[in-house]
């Protein structure tokens, strides 16, 4: 008497089965001939491992390995294909199980799409619902305590640049009425300076260099030393705000009116190799002193009589 063929069985009934016993188990091998979803990977089980894995739509998430052995978990996907196939004293527990594996982004939709297809599952996923709602809630408002002080940070940057123009400004005029005193002093009145005649300009304007060892002209009074140096203090600042936010146009700006600041120096450039000073530069890492470091954001320093000014360290890093 001939046997009798045992009925094929179909991809979907494999992939059913698989996902029961993952959702009884909360984690389980993907294949092994003994603890496994599945036999194999390949043979009769390829497609419904491949549908399991999908990446479009997976029904299963990887969570680990074991050896060599994936160790997976049931996806939201999978929870929805057997949720009505689930004991109803089942459906809560592997509800709040596939929930508490759902990134925080997608996880209240998740919850609330599973409550209105399965009701019986609302006790359990109610405390998982309040507590990603108050997750997004505070990543929310983080998000707008972030927009506030970005904001704030651009604020202080637009009025250190006003500051910034008017000390030019201010500079420029110290130096028209400093030429009416002299005139004065030689006996002249002002009304009698001779009239200005601009000089004929470039096709295309220089860029500023710093100026030569020897040639800064360096204050010859209290006054005027500490006047320099407040100018120096304010550009600098408004230079490194403009340089942190990554401003290129408005720290181009500021870099052409130090330039003209006597005997204002930039002290290292960016990516260049230099052996550590403390007294002109600052680094996170603990450096020794003569160390070679590399310039990550340069420096500036006034020329003066006895040793430089330094208004702002060169930030660097031990290479």
């Amino acid at each position: 008497m001939a046997k009798t063929a045992r009925a094929k069985v179909s991809t979907d009934e494999l992939v059913r089965a698989a996902l029961l016993k993952v959702a009884e188990a909360g984690e389980a091998k993907l294949t092994g001939k003994t603890d496994g979803l599945f036999a194999s990977a390949s043979g009769a089980n390829k497609e419904a491992v491949d549908a399991c894995k999908s990446a479009e739509k997976p029904l299963l998430t990887v969570v680990g390995k074991e050896g060599k052995v994936e160790l997976v978990t049931l996806a939201p996907a999978g929870f929805e294909r057997i949720a009505a196939d689930l004991p109803e004293d089942k459906v809560g527990a592997v509800a709040k199980r596939v929930a508490a594996a759902v990134p925080a982004a997608g996880r209240i939709d998740f919850i609330q799409d599973t409550i209105r297809r399965t009701p019986l599952a609302t006790a359990e996923l109610t405390p998982l619902l309040e507590e990603a709602i108050a997750t997004e809630k505070a990543e929310s408002e983080a998000r707008v305590a972030a927009a506030a002080k970005r904001r704030a940070t651009e604020e202080a940057t637009e009025k250190a640049l006003d500051r910034a123009k008017e000390l030019i400004r201010q500079r420029r005029q110290n130096r028209i009425d400093a030429i009416k005193r002299e005139w004065e002093a030689e006996g002249e009145s002002a009304p009698e300076l001779p009239a200005h005649k601009p000089a004929p300009e470039p096709a295309m304007a220089p860029q500023p260099e710093p100026k030569a060892a020897g040639s800064t002209q360096l204050p010859k009074t209290s006054e005027e030393r500490d006047f320099r140096r407040n100018v120096a203090d304010q550009l600098a600042a408004s230079w490194r705000a403009a340089w942190d936010a990554k401003k290129d146009e408005p720290r181009d700006f500021l870099e052409s009116a130090m330039w003209n600041v006597s005997g204002l120096k930039l002290v290292g450039e960016p990516g260049a190799s230099l052996a550590f000073d403390g007294r002109y530069h600052e680094s996170k890492s603990p450096v020794s002193s003569g160390e070679s470091v590399r310039v990550a954001r340069p420096g500036w320093a006034l020329e003066e009589d006895e040793r430089d000014y330094v208004v702002l360290k060169a930030v660097v890093e031990p290479r």
